[in-house]
């Protein structure tokens, strides 16, 4: 797997959908077998037209509702750009990306969490970013 640099960015509602469907899927995909990934590989293509995009997040949502689950994509979770919450009163030095730079997704690493969160785009663990820096 290689990520290049991106010939574009999603604009900021897309990039929200897919931040939260990606969560989804990578806490979930196993329940739905491959097609999920499948459909988001196709987002690899950063020549991808918008309407395109928004086909491919429709149909994981699609997928999602019908294997019993509600799609990220159709959830309304508050506001969309909140302050990371840190641990213990203190904002995180490190968080985990989209090793694509593709979306919004950020997750703050637990100690005891186990193996770091996958990118649902990708197919690899999301990598860390400093944000001391």
């Amino acid at each position: 797997m290689s990520q290049s640099a991106p010939d574009r960015q999603l604009d900021d509602d897309r990039a929200t959908r897919l931040a939260r469907v990606c969560a989804d899927i990578a806490q979930v995909g196993d329940l739905l077998g491959p097609e999920p990934a499948q459909a988001l590989a196709r987002l690899r293509d950063r020549s991808l037209s918008d309407e395109a995009v928004d086909a491919v997040l429709a149909e994981v949502t699609e997928l999602m509702r019908l294997g019993g689950l509600v799609g990220g994509d159709t959830i309304v979770r508050g506001d969309r750009y909140l302050p990371l919450a840190g641990i213990h009163g203190r904002r995180p030095e490190v968080v985990r990306v989209c090793p694509g730079d593709l979306c919004d997704r950020v997750e703050i690493p637990r100690p005891d969490a186990g193996p770091p969160p996958r990118c649902a785009v990708w197919d690899c663990p999301l990598p860390t970013f400093r944000m001391d820096r």
